[in-house]
């Protein structure tokens, strides 16, 4: 699920500009790139906090010998195969690699702290992961794009504190001094429901402004099932389980789906009518 970030990036870049698909060759290697060095860092994060009974879309299981080597090993390759696609989009997997050292290294420990592990989440998984694809597309960047990464970013950081909730026990014993440590998983609901509201409302603002297509409001009512599972969760007993940040992930994912669809039928009805693409930076007089 990891490859829709640099694949919304690259879509809302061609959306923007009303552009057929370009780069498909740039466009592979970088998801390759991405999908190679995503494996190495959970690697890494792996290889930090040990054995697990836990964690977001993984079983218990033993850590095979070597995770360090390997984790360092594809996140080289990933960042290679990056470079191979575009050079712009080689440079944002270098700094998420960098990040990723900070995040896991055991000298460093970023994701045990409770500001400096979504700040890592928020620049590597949302914004240079976002700019990563969009960088292949080779356009300018517009307020629009701006806006819709920023959306990108605090949906990230909703899911880094979703799937800390129910790993309070785990994370204490690891000496981490997560969120959901210091303040307890209802704590992380409520920073996980705000983010979410926060990466939607900027679309919806901005959908009701016209700086994004207005049928886009259509999608609003799939976030209401975002909103309601989360409310579900913070009334489990306890810190709930993965299953509930799973859930919580895949109804954020789908409703970015559906908005972006629904941008791609305007530029279609536009194009179709004979009208100026919406999809344009400067069309309509919009920014």
């Amino acid at each position: 699920m990891l490859l829709l970030v640099p694949l919304l990036g690259y879509g809302i870049a061609l959306w923007d500009h009303a552009l057929d698909p370009v780069h498909l060759l740039a466009l592979v290697l970088v998801l390759s790139g991405w999908f190679v060095a995503s494996a190495g860092t959970m690697w890494l994060n792996a290889s930090l906090d040990g054995d697990e009974k836990e964690a977001l879309y993984a079983r218990p299981t033993e850590r095979p010998r070597g995770l360090p080597f390997f984790g360092y090993a594809a996140i080289t390759a990933g960042v290679a195969l990056a470079f191979a696609g575009n050079r712009l989009s080689g440079a944002c997997a270098s700094g998420c690699a960098v990040l990723s050292l900070l995040y896991s290294h055991p000298a460093t420990m970023w994701k045990a702290r409770p500001v400096l592990g979504p700040l890592v989440n928020a620049a590597g998984y949302g914004v240079l992961t976002s700019l990563a694809g969009w960088a292949i597309v080779g356009v300018p960047m517009s307020f629009r794009v701006a806006a819709a990464f920023a959306s990108v970013t605090m949906f990230v950081v909703g899911a880094t504190f979703a799937a800390q909730a129910f790993q309070r026990e785990d994370d204490a014993r690891r000496g981490y001094r997560t969120l959901v440590v210091t303040h307890g998983p209802a704590a992380c609901l409520r920073a996980a429901r705000g983010c979410a509201w926060a990466s939607v409302g900027i679309v919806l603002v901005l959908s009701a402004l016209g700086f994004y297509p207005r049928i886009c409001l259509l999608g609003m009512p799939a976030f209401a099932q975002v909103d309601a599972w989360i409310r579900r969760w913070q009334r489990e007993p306890g810190a709930g389980t993965s299953s509930h940040a799973a859930g919580l992930v895949a109804r954020m994912l789908g409703l970015g789906v559906v908005l972006l669809a629904l941008a791609y039928v305007d530029y279609a009805l536009d194009r179709a009518a004979g009208r100026p693409a919406a999809g344009l930076a400067t069309a309509r007089g919009r920014p």
